[in-house]
C-alpha cells in the first residue's frame, strides 16, 4: 500500500549547527508527514533548503511520544530510512511499528558544515480500524468511458452504535487523487480526474476519525476501472535483426485493463510466418532458424484483447532485417570533473565505442537530476539542477540483439561561485518572513510612495557581484530597482485603490560566465483602501496552493458591514502569470488566444458543459453562485471560487489549473471580485469592485 500524505505542506525546520560555526543562514524545507497505518510504506521526498545544498542525510534521532507523560521517548527502530545524498525518507516494515507520533530529527552537511534538524518530521502511527466498520459493497467497477459521469459509490457502514465516525479521509498518492469521499462517508470516483485514472484495480485505504481518535480502515474497497486496450506502445519502436540471428523486442506498455489480457499478432506486412509473440508479455521475437532476407522491413500489426474487449495496433512495431549488427564495444563515458554546481553538462559514449542498434538505460537518475537518450546514450542534466557537490558513479546500460555492456559514468560537482538559490524580500504584515515571503499591503498612497524595500535575505556568496532588474507585471507603473543593492522603489502612477500589484525581482551573478546563475521572486501588493466604506483583508493576501490538490486560503477580515448580509464573488478581469511553467502557459485573461486562462475556460465550458466555444467574459469558471445546484453544475465543477459556506475563503479545486498539455500550473493569478452588502445574492455580479488577493500556484506548496 502506497504511504499516504494525508496533510502536505512544506515546513521551516529550525536548526543548530555542530562543531563549528557558519554565518550563512540555513534551513531545509520537509514536508509534514502523517497518518499511516499497520505495514504501509512509503517515501517522503527530498526536502528543499536555503543555502548551500546539502548532503551526507542522517537520521540522528528517532522520538515517541508516551501517551500518559505526552514527552517524547527515544526509540530505536529500522523502520525510518533516509536517503544520504537527498535526504529523502522511507517508511518500511511499518507494521513492527507501536501506535503513536514519531519524531525524527535530521542531520546533514552544508558548505562544509554539519547542522542538525530536531524533530524535522512528524509521522503519526494509527492503529486500524476498530471491529464493526465495513464498506459496501467492496468492489466497485466502473467502464473508463464513464467515468466523468459514473454515480457508482461505496459506503462505509457500522454494525451498530457502538463506532461513531465524525470524519472520513481517502489515503492517496498527492496529484493521483483519484477518488473522493463525504462527510458521510460516500465514496466515490474524484471527476476532476476523470478521463486520466489510468484503467485498473484501485484498492485505497481510508483515514477514519472516530469517538476513540483517529484509525486506518487498510484496503477498504477496491475500484476497478475497466477498459478495452486504449493504447500499446513499445519503446523503442523499431528494431533490427540479421540474417541467421535471433532477435527480442523490448515489453510493450498497456493502456487498458490487464484482466484476461492476451497479445497476438494480427497482420504482418509484408506476410511471413516467422515473427512470434508471447501472448502473455506481448514480446515480438524470431527464432535464429528464420529465413528473413537483408534489405526486407517488416510491419507488425499487433491486437491485445481483454475480457472488455480487443482492439489493433497497426504497425504497432517495425522490424528491419540486415546482414549484420556490430556487437557492442568499448562501451565508456569520459569522467567530467569540475562540473559547476547548478551549470548544465551532457556526456555522450566515447567516440571509439561501437554497435548498431543501441538501447542505452540509466541505473540511477539522481531522482529525476539526469536524462538519457535512450537512443544516443546521451546524458544530460539541464542548467539549474539541484545536484549537490561531490563525486558520483552512475552506472550506465547498452543492449543491442548481440548482448549489452554496463560501464560508469563518473563526474564531480564542485562549488560554483556564483550559485544561489533564493532571495526574499519579507513582508509587512506580521508573519514568518520565510513561509509568506515577498508580500507588502498599503493602505494610502503616502505610505506606499515612501517605501523602500530592500532583499532581507539571499544565499548569494558574501563579496559576489549581482545585477538586480525588475519586470512589471500587474499594475505597478513606474517602480524601479537600485541595479546594485537590489532596493525597490515606488511611484504615485503604480498606486491602485482596492487593488493588487506584482513584479519579478531577478538576480543574477556570474553574468556572462558559463556559471551565471539566476534566480527570479515575484514581489506581491496589496492597496487595501475602504470602497463603499467595506474593507476586505485577506492576511496573508497571497494564497499559496498547490494545483494538483488545490485548498482553502485564509478567511478574509471584513470591516464596514454587517457579514450576515454581506456577499461576494469571483466576477471578471481574470489575469493569469507564468512564472516557471512552460511557454504554452501564456499570461493573460481568458479573452487572450491560446493563453493559459483561455485553456482552463475552454476546459470547463466545452470539456465539463459540452459547449460549442467557451464564453470568455462569463464568470462560470470561478463563480460559486453559477454553479451552486444551476443547471446541473455544481461546486466541484469551477477552477475556483470564494466560498460561501467556508467564511469567504478561496477554494481551488484540485487538478484544475492544468493546461492542455497536462502540466499543472506554475504562476499567478488575480481576478476581480464583486460584492454587495444587502444580502441580495443576484445583484453582487454588478455590485463593487475589489481585488484583495493573489493565487499562487506551484506544485511545491
Amino acid at each position: 500500500m502506497a504511504l499516504a500524505l494525508l496533510m502536505m505542506s512544506w515546513g521551516w525546520v529550525s536548526c543548530s549547527e555542530e562543531d563549528t560555526t557558519d554565518t550563512t543562514p540555513f534551513a531545509l524545507y520537509y514536508m509534514t508527514l502523517t497518518d499511516i497505518g499497520p505495514s504501509m510504506s512509503g517515501e517522503l521526498a527530498a526536502p528543499t533548503y536555503k543555502g548551500s545544498a546539502p548532503s551526507d542525510f542522517t537520521i540522528y534521532k528517532v522520538t515517541l511520544q508516551n501517551k500518559e507523560t505526552l514527552k517524547d521517548e527515544i526509540v530505536e527502530t529500522e523502520s525510518f530510512l533516509i536517503n544520504e545524498s537527498t535526504g529523502a525518507v522511507t517508511v518500511t516494515n511499518s507494521a513492527e511499528l507501536a501506535v503513536g507520533l514519531y519524531k525524527l530529527s535530521v542531520a546533514c552537511y552544508s558548505n562544509g558544515k554539519r547542522y542538525e534538524f530536531p524533530n524535522a518530521i512528524e509521522v503519526n502511527m494509527l492503529p486500524p480500524v476498530p471491529e464493526g466498520v465495513t464498506v459496501e459493497p467492496e468492489l466497485v467497477t466502473i467502464d473508463f468511458s464513464e467515468l466523468a459521469e459514473s454515480e457508482a459509490t461505496a459506503q462505509v457502514t457500522t454494525d451498530g452504535d457502538h463506532v461513531s465516525i465524525t470524519a472520513y479521509a481517502v489515503i492517496q498518492e498527492q496529484g493521483k487523487e483519484y477518488f473522493a469521499i463525504s462527510n458521510t462517508g460516500e465514496i466515490s470516483v474524484n471527476h476532476s480526474y476523470a478521463g486520466e485514472i489510468p484503467p485498473g484495480k484501485y484498492t485505497i485505504s481510508l483515514k477514519l476519525t472516530t469517538g476513540a481518535g483517529d484509525c486506518i480502515f487498510e484496503n477498504a474497497v477496491t475500484f476497478n476501472i475497466t477498459s478495452k486496450p486504449l493504447s500499446l506502445t513499445y519503446t523503442p519502436a523499431e528494431g533490427k535483426i540479421e540474417e541467421g540471428g535471433t532477435f527480442t523486442s523490448v515489453e510493450p506498455v498497456l493502456k487498458g485493463s490487464l484482466e484476461e489480457l492476451v497479445y497476438s499478432i494480427s497482420k504482418v506486412t509484408p506476410e511471413t510466418d516467422q515473427i512470434t509473440i508471447d501472448p502473455a508479455t506481448g514480446v515480438l521475437s524470431v527464432a535464429d532458424t528464420h529465413t528473413l532476407t537483408a534489405g526486407s522491413q517488416y510491419a507488425i500489426d499487433v491486437t491485445a484483447t481483454n475480457m472488455y474487449g480487443a482492439t489493433t495496433f497497426p504497425a504497432a512495431y517495425t522490424l528491419n532485417v540486415v546482414e549484420y549488427i556490430e556487437p557492442i564495444a568499448n562501451f565508456a563515458y569520459d569522467a567530467q570533473n569540475d562540473i559547476m554546481q547548478g551549470t548544465a553538462f551532457t556526456a555522450s559514449p566515447v567516440d571509439e565505442m561501437t554497435g548498431d542498434d543501441v538501447n542505452y538505460t540509466l541505473g540511477d537518475n539522481l531522482d529525476g537530476q539526469l536524462t538519457i537518450d535512450v537512443l544516443t546514450g546521451v546524458i544530460t542534466a539541464a542548467k539549474g539542477n539541484k545536484i549537490p557537490m561531490g563525486s558520483y558513479t552512475v552506472p550506465v546500460t547498452a543492449s543491442n540483439v548481440k548482448g549489452e555492456a554496463t560501464t560508469n559514468f563518473t563526474f564531480t560537482v564542485v562549488e560554483n561561485p556564483y550559485y544561489f538559490t533564493t532571495v526574499r524580500y519579507g513582508n509587512n504584515l506580521g508573519l514568518d518572513e520565510l513561509a509568506n515571503a515577498n508580500q507588502f499591503r498599503y493602505t494610502s498612497k503616502a505610505e506606499f510612495t515612501s517605501a523602500k524595500l530592500s532583499p532581507v535575505y539571499t544565499d548569494i556568496k558574501e563579496g559576489v557581484e549581482v545585477e538586480w532588474s525588475v519586470k512589471i507585471k500587474h499594475q505597478m507603473k513606474e517602480t524601479t530597482i537600485d541595479a546594485a543593492t537590489g532596493e525597490l522603489s515606488f511611484a504615485d502612477a503604480g498606486w491602485k485603490d482596492a487593488q493588487c500589484g506584482l513584479v519579478m525581482v531577478t538576480a543574477t551573478t556570474g553574468k556572462g560566465t558559463p556559471a551565471e546563475t539566476s534566480v527570479t521572486v515575484p514581489v506581491f501588493f496589496n492597496f487595501a483602501t475602504a470602497v463603499k466604506n467595506v474593507t476586505i483583508t485577506y492576511t496573508p493576501f497571497v494564497f499559496q496552493v498547490n494545483p494538483v490538490t488545490g485548498g482553502s486560503s485564509v478567511a478574509p477580515t471584513v470591516q464596514g458591514t454587517d457579514l450576515s448580509t454581506f456577499v461576494i464573488d469571483y466576477r471578471r478581469t481574470f489575469n493569469y502569470y507564468n512564472f516557471n511553467g512552460p511557454a504554452s502557459h501564456i499570461d493573460g485573461q481568458p479573452s487572450v488566444a491560446g493563453s493559459f486562462m483561455r485553456q482552463l475556460w475552454e476546459y470547463y465550458y466545452i470539456d465539463l458543459l459540452g459547449k460549442a466555444t467557451a464564453n470568455t467574459g462569463q464568470k462560470w469558471p470561478l463563480s460559486y453562485y453559477d454553479n451552486n445546484g444551476v443547471d446541473g453544475r455544481n461546486l466541484s465543477m469551477p477552477l475556483g471560487y470564494v466560498d460561501a459556506d467556508n467564511n469567504l475563503c478561496v477554494k481551488i479545486n484540485p487538478n484544475k489549473f492544468i493546461g492542455d498539455d497536462g502540466v499543472p500550473a506554475n504562476g499567478a493569478m488575480v481576478g476581480q471580485m464583486t460584492f454587495v452588502t444587502d444580502g441580495n445574492e443576484g445583484n453582487v455580479s454588478s455590485g463593487s469592485q475589489v481585488f484583495p488577493l493573489f493565487i499562487w500556484f506551484d506544485t511545491a506548496f
